[in-house]
């Protein structure tokens, strides 16, 4: 297991931290959630693209585990950038394991297409990303850790996600809101 270590960096014990499959898992069912949403609502998104995506999007951290902001200040200012090149050598490593060039081309376009986080479908992926931390912040809270620890992602993360302009991440936030207070 590959544990998310953004949580263990806010007080969240190893043994009950996330894992990134765990993420990636939930991540995808929101995207998907999200995705189905906005088309019914008449907005036009393509759904494989989307669950493609959101099944990709931390793939690279099956080899580089999961390298969180906490960690990336004693980088300094070269931290995000040596994230992304760490990052984009490992994609690289496990895209050049697949034999199919259109598939490795397929992939690929893929992954730049998230991190660019330019077309509607990469939007509703990185919303569903920051909504999984909401949801998981919540599901920690109810297992007791206090409030304070969980305050400050969960308010970057909420604040984020406000700016969002995405109809069915507005809601599913105001969710993950009325659930979080509940659970105060």
């Amino acid at each position: 297991m590959i544990p998310r270590t953004g949580w263990i960096s806010h007080g969240i014990m190893l043994q009950e931290v996330e894992s990134v499959a765990d993420h990636t898992f939930s991540t995808s069912t929101l995207a998907m959630l999200l995705a189905d949403m906005e088309a019914r609502s008449g907005r036009h998104v393509d759904v494989e693209r989307v669950l493609r995506m959101a099944l990709l999007h931390d793939l690279a951290e099956a080899l580089t585990f999961d390298i969180n902001k906490s960690y990336l200040e004693y980088l300094g200012r070269e931290g995000e950038a040596i994230k992304r090149q760490v990052e984009q050598a490992a994609w690289n490593h496990i895209i050049e394991s697949i034999r199919s060039k259109s598939i490795r081309t397929k992939y690929t376009e893929l992954q730049s297409e998230f991190n660019a986080e330019e077309t509607f479908e990469s939007q509703i992926v990185h919303a569903a990303d920051k909504l999984d931390i909401l949801f998981q912040a919540i599901a920690y809270h109810r297992k007791g850790y206090p409030r304070r620890i969980l305050v400050g992602l969960w308010t970057s993360t909420n604040r984020y996600l406000t700016g969002v302009k995405i109809p069915s991440v507005n809601d599913l936030r105001k969710t993950a809101v009325r659930l979080y207070k509940a659970a105060v």
